[in-house]
């Protein structure tokens, strides 16, 4: 009985080692089968880590490739950028010289235009040599500015010498002061004073003309030069300057008068000087030396101011002005 006990303990046990032999062959065979197709999965991972991996090379070399590259064009555009920024100086350069060249043509062409328009003719020219020869000779100084003032009146068209102007007209065909006045008119445009302007403004205008334009030399003969010459030589001394002051003054409505003086001071090295009187109030915003009263000397009664033909207006207070004691003066209308 105990023997057939145990045998029935040894067949279950047998036939539960059966049953677990069974069950554990199945589950193998799965695992089997799990670890097949995980084999094959890790093929297919492997490979493509693989192929991954020479692709991240060639990437990577490519983009090694490319850095370098990217540097070389970077110094290349540096140097670019460097060359661009010296080229753009040099054109600012260029360019600034270019606009100083053309200004300086403009500024030749000017001259070259105003030395036309300023020429005077042979015959003009021989005109005044002859009228200095048989009338530039005088017993006072107020035949003298009379003289002066004479030469400013021929220049805006005044036929002050109608003997002398009868020769001239038959052998010329034409009338001396209406070729001065032709002058004076065109280079009156020149100067850009204009009637419809405060006499300050045409006067500061005339004399800034004058200063642009006419130069002082020395006069060796001591003669009185007509506008049309003063303008044609483009220089002149006191007297010249006071001549083309005074007559270009009067064609744009001032009344003007050319005055002779002498120096206050009996040492100075310059005794004597010619100097413009406008007859006018005042100068508006600038400074002026006057005279109260003329009417002594033939002028119109009223103040007259001093005007320094060889000073811009900003100046004709000074000192310099105001050291002439008048000595003669005549009206140039």
């Amino acid at each position: 009985m105990r023997i057939l006990t145990q045998l029935k303990g040894y067949l279950a046990a047998i036939v539960l080692l059966a049953v677990f032999a069974g069950a554990e062959g199945v589950l193998y065979v799965q695992l089997q089968g799990s670890y097949s197709s995980l084999s094959r999965a890790y093929g297919v991972v492997e490979e493509s880590y693989s192929n991954l991996q020479s692709d991240y090379s060639n990437l990577d070399n490519a983009h090694s490739a490319f850095q370098a590259e990217y540097d070389s064009l970077r110094v290349d555009y540096n140097s670019l950028t460097d060359s661009y920024s010296a080229l753009q100086n040099d054109y600012g350069f260029l360019e600034q010289t270019y606009n100083d060249l053309l200004e300086d043509y403009s500024d030749l062409l000017g001259d070259y235009e105003n030395e036309s328009i300023l020429r005077i003719g042979n015959s003009l020219a021989s005109y005044y040599d002859i009228l200095r020869k048989e009338s530039g000779s005088w017993q006072s100084n107020t035949q003298m500015a009379q003289f002066a003032a004479k030469l400013a009146l021929h220049s805006i068209g005044r036929n002050c010498w109608p003997s002398l102007e009868n020769e001239f007209y038959q052998d010329v065909g034409e009338h001396s002061y209406d070729m001065a006045w032709a002058l004076l008119d065109t280079v009156l445009g020149l100067t850009g004073a204009e009637t419809s302007q405060t006499p300050t403004e045409r006067i500061r205008r005339i004399l800034d003309f004058i200063d642009q334009h006419i130069h002082y030399e020395y006069d060796v003969d001591d003669i009185l030069l007509a506008p049309a010459e003063t303008l044609g030589f483009k220089s002149g001394d006191c007297d010249d300057f006071t001549i083309l002051a005074a007559s270009l003054f009067e064609t744009v409505g001032i009344d003007s008068a050319v005055a002779f003086f002498k120096h206050q001071d009996p040492g100075a090295e310059k005794q004597y000087h010619w100097m413009v009187l406008v007859h006018l109030d005042d100068l508006g915003e600038y400074g002026y030396w006057y005279y109260s009263d003329l009417t002594n000397m033939g002028l119109e009664a009223g103040k007259w101011i001093k005007i320094e033909p060889q000073c811009t207006m900003e100046n004709q207070d000074s000192e310099w002005v105001g050291q002439w004691n008048l000595l003669a003066a005549a009206p140039s209308d």
